[in-house]
């Protein structure tokens, strides 16, 4: 399952500085090995769901390793959420240190098993 144009356009990208400050205070969140998900319910949007990536310094020193780990995790992203998530949501994707190294598939498998810890796997 690949992300097409008709998905890539369900999801919208989180450019608000408000937006990231929702995020960052929220308690719901889920680690796995390439990245941790925080989640907070969407106040008033068209869109079903707002995502954002980020990779920090810590994370990775050289800026094209960062830039590929978030190439690699909005790639995933814009392949699962639309077809497993519920909508009304906002996700933040924040990169891990695996997250340059493991395969996609493992990546798709942890986000669907962060999903489903979070209850928010569509049935």
């Amino acid at each position: 399952m690949r992300a097409t144009k008709e998905t890539s356009q369900l999801l919208s990208r989180l450019t608000q500085q408000a937006a990231f400050d929702s995020l960052r205070k929220t308690k719901t969140r889920w680690v796995s090995k390439g990245f941790a998900l925080q989640v907070v319910e969407r106040t008033n949007s068209s869109e079903p769901y707002g995502f954002c990536v980020i990779a920090s310094k810590k994370t990775a020193k050289s800026a094209v390793v960062r830039n590929r780990m978030r190439r690699r995790l909005k790639a995933v992203a814009l392949d699962i959420l639309p077809h497993h998530a519920k909508s009304g949501f906002d996700f933040m994707f924040v990169a891990r240190k695996d997250a340059e190294t493991l395969d996609a598939e493992i990546l798709r498998r942890d986000l669907k098993w962060c999903l489903k810890k979070l209850d928010l796997l569509k049935d």
